[in-house]
């Protein structure tokens, strides 16, 4: 599981160096390719068998399956894949967010993934906020953390 924030740069080939834990956990024998998606005002990292996955998981709940015949199912399925940019954690531990614009310009500009970051960890992958945005995120979060903890 990946957990924790922590500050990083974008340098100037706009490339993220992923904490040593993360790589630990994402990068395991010859397997480095990860998939960066922009979702919810930031940049997600998966393997490719936690996007998989987590695109699967949209469509599985109760008694809801993926529906091939439904537009919508499939106009969302096709486009979270069709987001997806297949990336390799380099030798150094470093992912090449510039991917991302090479498959949609102007999309590190758009989510704020030029200079000061914040890699946070998400459980089953991580994210690649703003450092401005994340932190404005985390203090509303302070407030309402306990309203979100408990039911009453």
């Amino acid at each position: 599981m990946l957990a924790g924030s922590y500050p990083m740069s974008v340098d100037a080939k706009a490339r993220v160096t992923l904490p040593a834990v993360f790589r630990k956990q994402l990068a395991r024998d010859d397997k480095r390719t990860i998939y960066l998606v922009p979702l919810n005002g930031c940049v997600n990292g998966f393997t490719p068998e936690g996007f998989e996955a987590y695109v699967d998981g949209l469509f599985e709940y109760g008694d809801n399956h993926f529906d091939p015949r439904s537009r919508d199912d499939v106009r969302l399925k096709t486009g979270l894949w069709a987001r997806a940019v297949e990336v390799d954690i380099d030798s150094a531990g470093r992912v090449a967010l510039g991917k991302l614009d090479a498959a949609k310009p102007g999309t590190r500009e758009k989510l704020g993934l030029t200079a000061d970051v914040t890699v946070v960890g998400a459980g089953d992958h991580f994210e690649v906020w703003n450092s401005e945005k994340w932190n404005a995120t985390q203090e509303s979060l302070e407030d309402d953390l306990d309203a979100l903890l408990f039911h009453d």
